[in-house]
């Protein structure tokens, strides 16, 4: 996978890719984590409420649904890194 710049994506990246629901008539903007296999490991963004997140995603389907858009709203983009994810949850309170 490459992002819009061109540049690859690699093991360890947070992406952010947008993704047209014809169901609900509505763009979603997804956000995943990608595997050191190059799968993308499911973060959010959908109508799911979180219950999918965790799902693996293909990486031909995150390209897919990443190109599937008005021109400005195509590609993915880098949105930080594994180990910023990890300090969030750390910092997480007990509720």
């Amino acid at each position: 996978m490459k992002y819009k710049d061109g540049t690859d994506i690699i093991s360890g990246d947070i992406i952010r890719w947008d993704c047209w629901d014809s169901d609900d008539y509505t763009t979603w903007t997804m956000t995943g984590m990608v595997r050191s296999d190059g799968k993308v490991v499911y973060l959010g963004g959908g109508v799911d409420f979180g219950l999918a997140l965790g799902n693996v995603i293909d990486p031909d389907e995150v390209i897919e649904d990443s190109e599937a858009n008005d021109d400005d709203m195509r590609g993915i983009f880098k949105v930080g890194v594994c180990s910023e994810i990890a300090n969030l949850i750390s910092s997480m309170k007990v509720i």
